[in-house]
């Protein structure tokens, strides 16, 4: 002002003229200026002024915008006797939607926000927390839950029940890899435990040999049958191929009762409801639950499942799932070639080629050609469907049995060329329904029961009723001398004689009935 208009101000003069530049709200008692220099300098400090406004005002209306209309996830629930799950994955998702069914209220644990969102947005209910530590399971209010399922891994899951033991006793359900880890969550203080990659491995092998692993099905429905005779019987389930012979048959054509003595008790379909089929059903890629003799259900899994193993089987993957298949395979007197990325002690006995299975010099290593059965286990969807495609083409005879990760990949991997496809997301679900069932979470079913009882109609054969279409109870053994015995279809059913029935309480309380 000095060298320019010839005038001198005090400091606060300038401070004032500054600031009023700035944040443009005028120019007071400076005006007029007659120099271009202040001029010019007055003009630089109004566009400057300018600027910095748009960018804060702008920074400060985006943070507030963001936080007013971006949702987040809850950190805390106040919800009691509700499910609590640790994680989020595909055997969740089914689980929810049979909760939801029952009114059973439920939260999963999410670690971060983002993810939190996203499932909210699906409209799963979210905590976020992190369950391996006390905080996050107070946020997740373990105190007043119901049920918690710890489906992390196997050391987060017995540190989770851990954690919980320390706090209250709300049961814990955990998902281990085997029964010798399970052990270990039982010990932890886990009330329940399922075993998936043991089980799938199981079930895997289960469908190319005679062998159906019993599971513990029977808890879904209401058993009225002493353990003598029930000891003699063998629920088990048994998956059917895409590709089996029985496929797109009716149950009465297919004729699985006589060719094999067992009896398919129900349908379970993937939303975990249950069925009971009549000769009318057609079977179709879906989960039978079989029971009967030992070595009815034994026939009838190994007509499910094909011509069998053969003598030379390639076993793709030596992870947790290959080497609980591998066991079974040697349980059926069989030495599988084995091929893995990684140099792994093997827990069975077995050949181990070391290589990337998805490389065709590596299949043909194994003598792939002359191979009968080709089961893949591998963690990855994209290349089990990529193996099965190559080891189809390699040799189209061979018998393909693959696991597929995720339910999506079920289609692709039948595209492929598999001829079984196991989803360990429906496998999963079908575990945690069974225990959470036991545990009185979810309730059994009631429109069926299998019952021991006394036949008080008049004599008639197995045949006589089946041609009569009694469809609301089924007949799956005769008690001789407390042996549970197959009736043939000639089989006349004496008035008085002893039988373990499946039906409708209703249908079972009138046979009973003189």
């Amino acid at each position: 002002m000095l060298i320019y208009e010839g005038r001198e101000v005090t400091t606060g003069q300038a401070l004032i003229f500054i600031v009023q530049s700035l944040t443009t709200t005028g120019y007071g008692e400076l005006l007029p200026f007659d120099s271009f220099a202040m001029i010019a300098l007055t003009i630089l400090l109004m566009i400057a002024g300018v600027f910095m406004i748009f960018m804060i005002a702008g920074t400060l209306m985006a943070s507030l915008v963001e936080s007013r209309l971006t949702p987040r996830a809850p950190t805390f629930t106040r919800q009691t006797n509700h499910v609590v799950f640790t994680s989020f994955n595909e055997a969740v998702v089914r689980t929810i939607d049979l909760l939801e069914n029952h009114g059973t209220p439920y939260v999963v644990a999410v670690e971060d926000q983002p993810r939190a969102v996203e499932l909210m947005r699906r409209r799963i209910n979210v905590v976020c927390a992190d369950p391996r530590y006390d905080e996050g399971l107070k946020r997740l209010n373990v105190k007043a839950a119901r049920l918690v399922v710890a489906t992390h891994n196997d050391t987060d899951n017995i540190n989770i029940t851990l954690g919980i033991a320390n706090i209250n006793d709300t049961p814990v359900l955990a998902m281990m890899e085997n029964e010798k880890r399970a052990r270990l969550a039982r010990k932890a203080g886990a009330k329940q435990v399922v075993t998936l990659e043991e089980t799938l491995g199981k079930q895997l092998v289960d469908w190319i040999t005679a062998d159906a692993s019993p599971t513990r099905f029977l808890e879904l429905l209401n058993v009225e049958v002493s353990q003598e005779i029930l000891a003699q019987l063998k629920p088990s389930i048994i998956h059917v191929g895409a590709n089996s012979i029985f496929c797109g048959k009716t149950i009465g054509d297919s004729r699985l009762r006589s060719m094999s003595g067992a009896t398919v008790v129900a349908v379970w379909n993937e939303d975990g409801n249950i069925s009971t089929p009549d000769s009318t059903t057609i079977i179709d890629e879906s989960t039978l639950l079989v029971l009967g003799p030992h070595d009815n259900v034994d026939r009838l899994a190994s007509l499910m499942g094909g011509p069998g193993p053969g003598g030379h089987v390639v076993l793709i993957g030596a992870g947790r799932v290959g080497q609980e298949a591998g066991k079974s395979l040697n349980r059926a007197g069989i030495k599988p070639y084995v091929i893995d990325i990684l140099q792994k002690p093997l827990f069975f006995e077995g050949e181990l080629i070391v290589g990337d299975a998805s490389k065709p010099h590596v299949l043909e290593e194994v003598k792939l050609k002359e191979a009968d059965t080709l089961i893949v286990t591998i963690n990855d969807d994209s290349l089990n469907i990529f193996i099965v495609l190559a080891g189809s083409l390699l040799n189209p005879d061979v018998d393909v049995m693959a696991r597929a990760v995720h339910v999506d990949a079920i289609d692709r991997l039948h595209q492929a060329g598999a001829n079984h496809v196991l989803s360990e997301s429906i496998l999963g679900f079908q575990l945690l329904q069974i225990a959470m069932v036991e545990m009185g979470v979810l309730p059994k079913v009631q429109n069926y029961v299998v019952r021991q009882l006394t036949w008080q109609r008049e004599p008639t054969t197995i045949r006589g009723l089946a041609e009569e279409k009694w469809s609301n109870f089924k007949i799956i053994c005769v008690i001789h001398n407390n042996k549970a015995i197959e009736p043939s279809l000639d089989y006349l059913l004496q008035k008085g004689e002893q039988i373990v029935a499946l039906g409708s309480p209703k249908s079972l309380d009138a046979l009973a009935v003189k």
